[in-house]
């Protein structure tokens, strides 16, 4: 059990610690648009039409913290469902250079990029116009928002970002360091033989596994596609539920969990589907 925390425990570490930059700078932006901006609702309204497309663009970015960033967005009320959704099924977290570094063609990783792309923008506007056409919160009346993820209206706004931020970096981290054990635990050779190679079923199995909220899969799911054990379709769909640190802010504030589980349901279908219609096509 040392041996598996002495390299869990920097792992975990490491990985929080590059988000935390990225959250600085998000709850530095809430607390500007809680305190600064009096044409908020106004401004999101407008770009509302634009959603899907930008959460898509920005999901694409191989950043593992930033469908954090965007998960705290949506949780203080400034980002639409179907965007976030968006944001997570482009995230592919360290999937890229992983999957270069292990011999993988430059064309079938573009091809990788740009399929989630188009499976994260076709899914977000079919959620945006059906599943959540009732729950867009860019209107023109003025949004009322308990902020959950970043209630920043008192004391010193430095003060008040740097502890959100800690606050959030240490829910993390543990978090991350239990699941990381379990997985360790597990073993990879396990769960790579549970994946069902050459099913139509691997990409909901890989999906399911996506799920799990830790940088780390995306890495896994990489080695098993490099090795031969899942096909790209399954591969596509397991980086399409793999939003990383996503879901654990998500869940972080009791208020917030009921709005998550649309989010993540919604998530996980579009996944399974844009995986097995790219196995069909791609294999």
């Amino acid at each position: 059990m040392l041996h598996i925390l002495a390299h869990v425990v920097p792992e975990a570490f490491f990985d929080v610690l590059k988000t935390v930059p990225l959250l600085l700078v998000v709850y530095a932006l809430l607390y500007y648009i809680e305190n600064r901006l009096t044409n908020t609702p106004a401004l999101l309204s407008r770009a509302a039409q634009f959603g899907p497309v930008v959460g898509a663009l920005a999901g694409t970015i191989p950043q593992c913290g930033f469908s954090a960033a965007a998960a705290a967005l949506f949780s203080a009320g400034y980002l639409a469902p179907a965007t976030l959704v968006a944001v997570f099924l482009a995230t592919s977290d360290e999937a890229v250079p992983v999957l270069l570094a292990g011999g993988v063609g430059a064309a079938q990783v573009v091809l990788l990029l740009a399929l989630k792309f188009a499976i994260a923008v076709i899914g977000g506007y079919i959620l945006k116009y059906t599943v959540f056409r009732s729950h867009r919160p860019e209107s023109d009346e003025p949004v009322e928002v308990e902020m959950t993820a970043c209630d920043c209206s008192a004391g010193s706004p430095v003060w008040s970002v740097v502890w959100h931020t800690l606050k959030t970096s240490f829910f993390l981290f543990a978090v991350m360091l239990v699941l990381d054990i379990v997985v360790h635990l597990i073993g990879e050779d396990v769960l790579a033989s549970l994946l069902l190679s050459d099913t139509l079923f691997q990409p909901l199995l890989c999906a399911i596994l996506g799920l799990i909220p830790s940088c780390a899969v995306s890495v896994l799911l990489s080695e098993l596609f490099v090795g031969g054990t899942i096909s790209f379709g399954a591969l596509i769909a397991g980086l399409s539920t793999g939003a990383g640190f996503g879901y654990i802010v998500l869940f972080q504030e009791k208020e917030g969990r009921r709005r998550a589980f649309p989010v993540i349901a919604a998530t996980f279908v579009v996944a399974v589907l844009g995986g097995m219609l790219v196995q069909a096509f791609f294999g």
